[in-house]
């Protein structure tokens, strides 16, 4: 439906000569352009013709100013970042072994940090320990003082990863008994499910913070939320608590651990950024 109609009256000896802008523009807003016959006043017409696209132009402006004030309200928004932070209590403890073997040859060498590995795992498997993984085995062969491989001598290594809640640690005292070399880390974890938790409830922290950001900051400028229009979760962290499990010059010592071995889990950290997008 036209938002406006205008009726303006050309003499026929002129209104062949419309400017075909004009008519496009009439054509745009809806305005009707009606060209009847009569006597030709020249003057009047020339005089028609210059005032009629400032005319069209003052009615396109008048249309369409209100509605792109409209639009422009719509548009009013702010963007805030709200940060929540958790914990779960890290009752796991994931460790890494190493068993390392030197032999006279590749095969031996292999043979050996097979049948090591394998003892280890056969322990572990008995004490109900989670998640028990064995690396592949890297064989290299031994170098002497100027550089080149000696003969008949090979290092073989291999680590053995598991995970056992903290309170059972005796589990990696008789580990360490069966002939492991190398304690290499020590780190705790939350379970899944209590991580899954800290999650949710960090996430919802985030999100009260990012709204009471939003409230001061309009109430300050005598603003109020009318409604959230967008929400972005940008990161979500886990950190793991890690420790070094034993000073670096006792790392190939086994026979100095004992089932004393202290440890504490402590808590894992869950940090999530939440940004929302409120209409003000």
């Amino acid at each position: 439906m036209p938002w406006l109609s205008l009726c303006l009256t050309y003499f026929a000896d002129f209104g062949s000569g419309l400017p075909q802008t004009v008519r496009k523009i009439a054509d745009a807003v809806g305005i009707t352009i009606q060209i009847v016959s009569g006597n030709p006043m020249q003057k009047l017409a020339k005089i028609t013709q210059r005032l009629l696209p400032w005319v069209l132009t003052a009615l396109i402006l008048i249309t369409v100013r209100p509605a792109a004030a409209q639009d422009t309200s719509t548009l009013r928004s702010l963007a805030v970042t709200g940060h929540g932070h958790t914990q779960a209590p890290a009752t796991l403890a994931q460790i890494t072994l190493g068993l390392s073997e030197r032999a006279d040859s590749a095969k031996a060498a292999y043979d050996k940090l097979g049948q090591r590995s394998t003892a280890v795992t056969k322990l572990l498997t008995s004490s109900e320990v989670d998640d028990i993984k064995t690396s592949a085995i890297n064989l290299n062969p031994q170098y002497g003082r100027d550089g080149k491989p000696e003969k008949a001598t090979y290092d073989g290594y291999r680590n053995v990863q598991f995970r056992l809640p903290v309170d059972k640690m005796e589990v990696l005292d008789q580990a360490l008994k069966t002939g492991v070399d190398r304690l290499h880390s020590i780190r705790y974890v939350a379970a899944e499910a209590a991580v899954t938790t800290a999650r949710d409830q960090a996430i919802e922290g985030a999100i009260a913070d990012a709204q009471a950001q939003a409230n001061v900051a309009l109430d300050r400028l005598g603003f109020t939320i009318q409604e959230i229009v967008d929400i972005r979760i940008d990161d979500v962290r886990v950190n793991n608590p890690e420790i070094q499990a034993v000073p670096a010059d006792e790392s190939y010592a086994s026979g100095r651990w004992s089932s004393d071995l202290s440890v504490a889990g402590g808590e894992q950290t869950v940090d999530v950024a939440v940004t929302l997008q409120v209409r003000y």
